[in-house]
């Protein structure tokens, strides 16, 4: 019968040969919280957005928390009350900003809506990132409007210029057959 090695403090110097350098089994790194993001500014200025008669409402929304980027990589259990919170928001905003389905959608047809997406700061963005981390933010506005988001009919836009935020604009369709059309 052979004798296996126990660990014992007093017979060891104090040291767990199993352990690492520091005397812990694993060292885990504290993970930071990621930076909220900075307010969003007046988007007043910009001539890129659409104006006059094709606007049928507007709502100027925050830009998403990076909790609900798809690259994210957090437990379950801290990006859901984030994702509840800016789902809220944007629901609220969109009430302030009395938005309505449009006439021109009747019950159950689709709505035209432009996503105007300008970021926090000058860091490149993946192109389909942006708007499924919105994902939250266009359900919040679907129930503001007692709708359901599969409804929408989106054109997506991503500006270079930081501003923090996301303008959401119901337009209206143009004509039948041409471009933007919705059926």
């Amino acid at each position: 019968m052979t004798k296996r090695a126990i660990f014992h403090p007093a017979r060891s110097g104090g040291k767990n040969w199993a352990a690492g350098p520091n005397g812990g089994t694993k060292s885990k790194k504290a993970k930071r919280a990621p930076k909220p993001r900075p307010d969003p500014k007046p988007v007043d200025d910009i001539a890129d957005l659409p104006a006059g008669a094709d606007v049928l409402g507007r709502v100027i929304v925050p830009f998403p928390p990076v909790e609900l980027s798809p690259n994210f990589r957090g437990h379950y259990m801290k990006i859901s009350p984030v994702k509840k919170a800016y789902r809220r928001l944007c629901w609220v905003l969109a009430l302030e900003a009395k938005l309505k389905v449009p006439a021109y959608a009747g019950p159950d047809g689709k709505i035209a809506v432009r996503l105007d997406f300008f970021p926090p700061n000058r860091a490149s963005r993946d192109d389909d990132n942006v708007p499924a981390s919105f994902k939250a933010g266009r359900d919040g506005i679907a129930d503001a409007m007692k709708c359901d988001d599969a409804r929408f009919v989106t054109t997506n836009v991503q500006h270079t210029e930081p501003r923090s935020c996301v303008v959401v604009t119901l337009i209206a369709p143009h004509g039948a057959e041409g471009e933007g059309a919705v059926a």
